[in-house]
């Protein structure tokens, strides 16, 4: 694995926007429907609604 922070940035860079699509597709009317089907992940919906502030 490379330490090089050219690399290290790199994989930030990608963690960061892979969390703003998550964090998009929580707030849309998908991410809706998907905490509905998946409600029995109780404590993992609970933190998404919290980050997205529902």
């Amino acid at each position: 694995m490379d330490f090089s922070p050219a690399a290290i940035a790199k994989r930030l860079q990608v963690v960061s926007e892979l969390i703003r699509t998550c964090l998009s597709l929580a707030d849309s009317s998908a991410g809706e429907e998907m905490l509905k089907i998946f409600s029995t992940r109780i404590k993992t919906v609970q933190r998404t609604s919290q980050l997205i502030g529902r």
